[in-house]
C-alpha cells in the first residue's frame, strides 16, 4: 500500500499519467466502436478511405499534374497547400502501410505509460530509493530513445511505400536516413537521457540506503 508521504512524491506525474492513460483507453474504445458501426477504421482497416499527404513540400495554385506527379488507378489527388493522395478502396498492402504509419507510435507510448505507472506505483509503495525502481526507470529511458528511433524509421518507410503505391513518380517521398534522427531530436533523446541519469542516481541512493541500514 502506498503511503501519503510517498504518494505526494509522484505528483503531478501521477495525475498526468492517469489522464493520458484514460485518454488512450477512450480513444481505443471509440475507434473500435466506430469501426464496428462502419464509420471508422482501426489503423487502415475499416470502411474508410486511406489518405496521405506528401511531406516536405508546399504548393500554390494549379493542378497536381503540374508538379510532376500523377495518380495511379484508384487514387485521387487534391491540392490545398499540400498534395494529398486518397485511395477510396485501398488494397490490403495499402492498409498495412497506413497502419504502420500510426500503430508503432501508439504502441511505444502505451509502453511508456505502462512503465510510468509502474514507477509511480513502486515509488508510492516502497519509497523512491529502491533498486527495482531504478531498473524500471532505466527501461523507460531506453524505450523512449529506441522506440522513437524505430517509430520514425518505420513511419518513414511506410509513408514512402504508400505514396509510391498511389502516385506515378520516380521519387522517394520519405527520407529514410534523416527521419529517424529527426524523430529522436530533441525531446525523446533528452527525456531518455534524463531518465537514464535519474536511474543511476536512484540506484546510488538505494545502495547508500542499504549501507546505512546495514550499519544500524
Amino acid at each position: 500500500m502506498s503511503t501519503p508521504e510517498h504518494a505526494k512524491l509522484t505528483e503531478p506525474l501521477r495525475t498526468v499519467t492517469a489522464v493520458f492513460g484514460g485518454v488512450l483507453l477512450l480513444a481505443v474504445a471509440a475507434t473500435v466502436v466506430f469501426t464496428v458501426v462502419g464509420t471508422g477504421s482501426v489503423g487502415g482497416f475499416g470502411n474508410t478511405a486511406v489518405c496521405v499527404t506528401r511531406p516536405g513540400a508546399a504548393y500554390g495554385g494549379g493542378l497536381p499534374s503540374h508538379f510532376g506527379v500523377a495518380a495511379r488507378p484508384g487514387t485521387t489527388l487534391s491540392l490545398n497547400g499540400m498534395l494529398q493522395a486518397c485511395a477510396a478502396h485501398p488494397t490490403g498492402i495499402q492498409r498495412v502501410l497506413y497502419t504502420l504509419m500510426s500503430l508503432p507510435s501508439a504502441l511505444v507510448w502505451a509502453g511508456v505509460l505502462f512503465l510510468l505507472w509502474r514507477v509511480i506505483r513502486e515509488a508510492g509503495r516502497d519509497g523512491p530509493f529502491r533498486a527495482h525502481i531504478a531498473v524500471t526507470m532505466r527501461r523507460l529511458g531506453w524505450l523512449i530513445i529506441a522506440g522513437s528511433l524505430a517509430v520514425s524509421a518505420v513511419q518513414g518507410f511506410a509513408l514512402d511505400e504508400l505514396l509510391n503505391t498511389m502516385l506515378v513518380a520516380q521519387d522517394h517521398f520519405g527520407d529514410l536516413i534523416t527521419a529517424p534522427v529527426t524523430g529522436l531530436l530533441p525531446v525523446p533523446v533528452l527525456a531518455g537521457a534524463a531518465l537514464l541519469t535519474f536511474a543511476r542516481i536512484i540506484r546510488l541512493g538505494a545502495d547508500m540506503d542499504d549501507e546505512i541500514k546495514g550499519t544500524v
